[in-house]
C-alpha cells in the first residue's frame, strides 16, 4: 500500500523534530573532559542554542496534522523567521561570548520579540483552527514575510560581524587571549548562508513537498553544527596550562634528549627571536613561528619556554606589557589605541584582559 504524500510530509517533520531534540540533548549533556570543568569558557552560548533546538517541539501540530492549512502555516513560519533567528542566537551567543561583547543581546531581542509573538500566533492557529478566512491568511502571510525579512537582516548583520572578527585573528594565535575560533566561524558561516537560502526557498515556493526535503537538509545541518561544537574550539587559559599533564610531559622531553649546553643554545635563540628581534610585537606570534625562526623542534621550544620562561602566553605578553609601560613613560600623551597597536596587542579589550590576567596570576 502506497503512503500518501501528506503522510510523508508529516514524517519528514517528525524526523526534523526528533533530530533537533537529539541534538539539543547532546549539546546540553555532552562535554568532553576535562573541558566540562569550565563550560562557560569552552562551550559558550550552550543554554541559548539548546533552547533554540528545543523550540522544534512547536512543530508537533504539523507532525500530527500535515493536512491542516493552519498547521501548514505554522511549519512555514517556523522554517523562515524562527529558524533564521536560531542562527542569530547561535552566532551571537557563541562568538559574542568569545569576544566578551555584551551588546550581542540587543540585536537578538530586537529580532526575537516579533518572531516569538508571530510563532505563538501561528501555534495558536494550528492548535485552535478557525474558519479558513482569506483575509486572515493574507495577514498571516504578511506577518510571515515581514518577520522573515527582519530576521534575515539581523542574521546577515550577525554573520558579517562574525566574519569581521574571524578576519582579525590567525587560527594559531596562541599568544593572544582573544582566542577566536576562526575555522569554526568560517564553517558555521557557510552553513548559515546555506540554511538562509533553504529557508527562503521553502517560504517562497509554498510547497509541502519542497519543505519536506528542506527539513531533512536543515536537520543534517543541525547535526553538522553540533559535531563541530562537541570538541572545544578554543585554547586553554593560563590557569589550566599550569597544571596540564601533557604540557608537563612535553617539558620533560627536551630534558631527556638535550644536553645542558644545547638547552642553553636553544634558549638563547628563543630570546633572540622573541626579545632582541622584538618578535613579541607581532600580535599573531605563535609558538610554531618561534620554532621556525629559531630552526629547532617545536617540542624543544615548548619545553624550554615553559620551564625557563614561564610559558609562552605569559612570556610573550609580559614582554608586551613591559613594552607598553616603556612607551607610556616616554610618551605620556600617547593614545591608548596607538599604545595597544605599537605594543603587539590585537585590540584594546585584549590589552586590558591580559593585564588583569597576568596581574591576577602574579598575585597568586
Amino acid at each position: 500500500m502506497a503512503l500518501s504524500p501528506t503522510y510523508l510530509y508529516g514524517l519528514a517533520a517528525m524526523a526534523y523534530v526528533t533530530t533537533c531534540l537529539v541534538v539539543a540533548a547532546v549539546r546540553w549533556f555532552h562535554m568532553c573532559k576535562p573541558y566540562d570543568r569550565n563550560p562557560r569558557y569552552y562551550y559558550p552560548g550552550r543554554p541559548f542554542v539548546t533552547s533554540a533546538w528545543l523550540s522544534a517541539l512547536t512543530l508537533v501540530p504539523y507532525v500530527l496534522h500535515p493536512e491542516s492549512g493552519d498547521a501548514w502555516y505554522l511549519a512555514r513560519f517556523y522554517f523562515l523567521p524562527v529558524t533564521l533567528y536560531h542562527f542569530i542566537l547561535l552566532l551571537f551567543s557563541y562568538f559574542g561570548s568569545v569576544m566578551e561583547w555584551k551588546q550581542w543581546t540587543k540585536p537578538t531581542v530586537i529580532a526575537g520579540v516579533p518572531v516569538a509573538l508571530g510563532l505563538l500566533a501561528a501555534l495558536a492557529l494550528a492548535i485552535w483552527p478557525g474558519e479558513q478566512i482569506e483575509s486572515r491568511m493574507e495577514v498571516a502571510n504578511f506577518v510571515l514575510y515581514f518577520t522573515g525579512l527582519l530576521a534575515t537582516a539581523v542574521c546577515i548583520s550577525s554573520l558579517a560581524v562574525v566574519i569581521v572578527w574571524a578576519n582579525r585573528f590567525d587560527p594559531d594565535d596562541y599568544s593572544n587571549p582573544a582566542d577566536f575560533p576562526v575555522k569554526t566561524a568560517r564553517r558555521w558561516s557557510f552553513l548559515v548562508i546555506l540554511n538562509l537560502l533553504l529557508c527562503w526557498t521553502g517560504a517562497l515556493l509554498d510547497n509541502p513537498a519542497v519543505l519536506a526535503v528542506i527539513q531533512l537538509m536543515i536537520a543534517s545541518c543541525c547535526v553538522l553544527f553540533v559535531i563541530t561544537a562537541l570538541h572545544p574550539n578554543r585554547n586553554r587559559p593560563v590557569e589550566e596550562l599550569k597544571t596540564d599533564p601533557e604540557a608537563d610531559a612535553t617539558t620533560q622531553v627536551y630534558k631527556r634528549v638535550l644536553s645542558k649546553q644545547k638547552q642553553a643554545e636553544i634558549l638563547a635563540a628563543i630570546i633572540t627571536v622573541v626579545e632582541e628581534q622584538e618578535g613579541y610585537l607581532d600580535p599573531h606570534l605563535t609558538l610554531q613561528d618561534v620554532a621556525n625562526r629559531c630552526g629547532y623542534s617545536r617540542t624543544y621550544i615548548a619545553g624550554l619556554v615553559k620551564s625557563e620562561l614561564g610559558g609562552f602566553f605569559t612570556y610573550v605578553n609580559q614582554l608586551r606589557l613591559n613594552h607598553a609601560d616603556r612607551i607610556k613613560a616616554e610618551h605620556p600623551d600617547i593614545s591608548i589605541g596607538e599604545l595597544v597597536e605599537t605594543s603587539g596587542f590585537g585590540s584594546y579589550a585584549t590589552y586590558y584582559k591580559i593585564r588583569r590576567q597576568l596581574q591576577r596570576t602574579d598575585g597568586e
